[in-house]
């Protein structure tokens, strides 16, 4: 008897499993529709990812091209300070001209500087930090320092810097620099 009830139990369960596993009419074309809703999202994603790789790349060309453009400017900056000119010089230093630009450029054509001068602004009252480490028989010798470097893409650069010069006052008051920057 209880066999019976076992084999009506199988027929019923297999019953169930052979409705749950068959498809419904109303179902028909699902699986086409849900592959191409998923073909749609993946090239949606795919397009935005496309455009954000290539966002990213225009900007770190941009990035580069400014980067060159800074050490342009940044080669004429040193330049300008390990140069003898500034114990030598008087009024303005063109760092265009053909006596010093091919010493900067040297050799690099991607980045070149397009502007640069150092003015020698004269003497003037030591810095304060200065004056209160090394007294009153130092003076002070300004020096601005202006260069503009150029980079690929016509990118361009503005580096400025200002150097003090100090100098021991002697017992005639004549101004004596000491070597180096």
């Amino acid at each position: 008897m209880n066999e019976p009830s076992e084999k009506n139990t199988l027929k019923c369960l297999s019953r169930q499993a052979r409705r749950a596993f068959s498809p419904l009419p109303n179902e028909r074309g699902m699986a086409l529709i849900l592959a191409v809703s998923m073909l749609l999202i993946l090239t949606v994603l795919g397009a935005v990812t496309w455009k954000a790789g290539i966002s990213q790349m225009g900007s770190a060309g941009t990035r580069q091209a400014e980067q060159q453009a800074f050490f342009a400017a940044q080669r004429g900056i040193e330049y300008a300070l390990n140069r003898d000119m500034l114990l030598t010089m008087s009024g303005t230093v063109d760092l265009t001209s053909s006596d010093h630009k091919p010493h900067i450029d040297a050799g690099n054509t991607r980045s070149v500087i397009e502007k640069g001068e150092i003015t020698d602004a004269g003497a003037g009252p030591m810095p304060l930090r200065l004056r209160s480490r090394y007294g009153t028989e130092f003076g002070a010798n300004y020096y601005f320092i202006y260069v503009q470097g150029s980079g690929p893409g016509d990118r361009t650069q503005d580096v400025e810097t200002q150097v003090v010069r100090m100098y021991r006052h002697d017992e005639d008051s004549i101004f004596r620099t000491s070597g180096g920057g």
